[in-house]
């Protein structure tokens, strides 16, 4: 009977994260041969073709893509079960950033479960935008951060894809030929970049009508009529409407990508218990 190695999909996820076997081997410290063996014994375990191999890339088959959500839950309920197993004592300092959206999204949960787990762990947690968090984890101020992944570098774990949707307060009216009223986090935020991208890529006007540090600002934008947004599902109000791109002469925005980070330093052991607590929340939401 057939199975799948947690080990082999452990490679395949990595694969799929560096979006490149080589960049995958060195972060496995494996060779790309090695690499290359595991990744074919898991398609022959499936009977289907997971990544596509280029010359300077791998991209995800449809089939990669079905078989990557499943390896992320199985992952997570692979290092849940070994937690729940030992008993191994955990202490020490985990300096963590995250975005003020994705840290109302996702946090709550993980840092319930992981302070009632390991109660001698002491977090000291920094709100800032994905560009600032960057910084500190290349200067040796944070050990782990959640980071919008940006298109520049590769090296971050990616464990979430998230739509944009673009909302407004329900009786706003959006003309298609006037100017796009925005709520926009500030200079810096992965959000910002991406969609004045493609409004400009779109060829549409806009005008930044609110600057907001974070999610209460979007909310205070959006409920007010002020402005419109685009933000990700978990963070849409019940009194908002999604927005019809096309019906309102807006361009698609597609998917940002949400990425764990390491900083210069070796993690310590507390720390990288944290990232699996991140891990399971992200990949089980």
């Amino acid at each position: 009977m057939r199975h799948l190695d947690l080990n082999l999909l452990y490679t395949f996820k990595t694969i799929a994260d560096c979006k490149s076997l080589s960049l995958a081997a060195q972060r496995l410290h494996k060779t790309q041969a090695a690499i290359s063996i595991q990744l074919k014994k898991l398609e022959d375990t499936v009977g289907k073709r997971l990544i596509e191999r280029g010359y300077h890339s791998a991209e995800l088959t449809p089939d990669g893509e079905l078989l990557l959500q499943y390896a992320r839950k199985l992952l997570a309920l692979s290092n849940e079960a070994l937690h729940t197993l030992t008993t191994e004592e955990v202490c020490g300092t985990v300096r963590f950033g995250i975005p003020d959206d994705y840290a109302s999204a996702f946090l709550l949960p993980v840092l319930q479960q992981f302070t009632r787990n390991y109660p001698d762990v002491r977090l000291k947690i920094r709100n800032d935008i994905s560009q600032n968090l960057f910084s500190g984890l290349d200067n040796g101020e944070l050990d782990l951060a959640l980071v919008t992944q940006r298109d520049t570098d590769v090296g971050g774990e990616a464990l979430r894809r998230e739509p944009l949707r673009w909302v407004a307060a329900e009786g706003v009216d959006i003309t298609r030929d006037a100017p796009v009223p925005l709520a926009l986090y500030p200079h810096g935020c992965g959000y910002r970049r991406h969609i004045l991208n493609a409004l400009s890529s779109a060829q549409r006007d806009y005008y930044i009508a609110f600057e907001c540090t974070g999610v209460m600002g979007v909310k205070l934008a959006v409920d007010s009529g002020l402005a419109i947004a685009a933000t990700s599902e978990p963070l849409i109000q019940p009194n908002w409407k999604i927005l019809d791109a096309e019906e309102f002469g807006l361009p698609k925005l597609g998917a940002v990508i949400i990425e764990l980070r390491v900083g210069r330093d070796e993690p310590s052991q507390a720390a990288r218990y944290f990232a699996n607590a991140l891990r399971n929340q992200l990949s089980l939401v």
